[in-house]
């Protein structure tokens, strides 16, 4: 539980919480009444509170009440840029180029954070960096991103993704 509490993704509650309450259903189907143990170095999160208390709307609340708070989707929209390659370096270096470009373009509209290597920052032998942005209106800068990421001819090796309502930030 605490290594997905701990994850870099605003959605860890939210999936603690679904997993929880799933095991906790499954355990109490039969006619012998199930238990659920939960060994964490963290049982007062709210997610494994309103868990042990079956409080579905109680976390709802709390929940949008965090992701208001901090402008993260369903109040804003997700967009995850993602960079891939074979050179650390270059994949890096090419991601870092699009948000400064970004910025220059969305200035005062969009807050671009600086780019950082993925959670998992390597798969199958290639660096992983991502991008990642919480926008109010998509269609208004998907042209700037494509034009900006996914156009340019990056070295060899190198890909270039965008995800709109990223569910997955790893």
């Amino acid at each position: 539980m605490d290594a997905a509490l701990n994850l870099p993704d605003f959605r860890a509650s939210e999936r603690v919480f679904q997993l929880l309450v799933q095991v906790a259903g499954r355990a109490g189907r039969g006619e012998i009444p199930g238990e659920v143990f939960v060994q964490t170095y963290t049982p007062f999160h709210p997610a494994i509170q309103f868990a042990r208390h079956h409080d579905v709307d109680g976390f709802r609340e709390q929940e949008l009440e965090y992701r208001r708070a901090h402008g993260y989707p369903p109040f804003r929209r997700a967009i995850l840029v993602s960079f891939s390659g074979t050179s650390e370096a270059q994949t890096s270096a090419s991601i870092r180029h699009v948000a400064e470009r970004l910025r220059g373009l969305w200035k005062g509209k969009v807050e671009v954070p600086e780019p950082c290597a993925a959670p998992i920052a390597r798969v199958e032998g290639k660096f992983r960096f991502q991008l990642f942005l919480l926008v109010d209106k998509v269609p208004e800068l998907m042209a700037d991103l494509k034009r900006e990421a996914l156009a340019p001819k990056w070295p060899a090796g190198m890909r270039a993704t965008i995800d709109v309502d990223a569910q997955d930030l790893l």
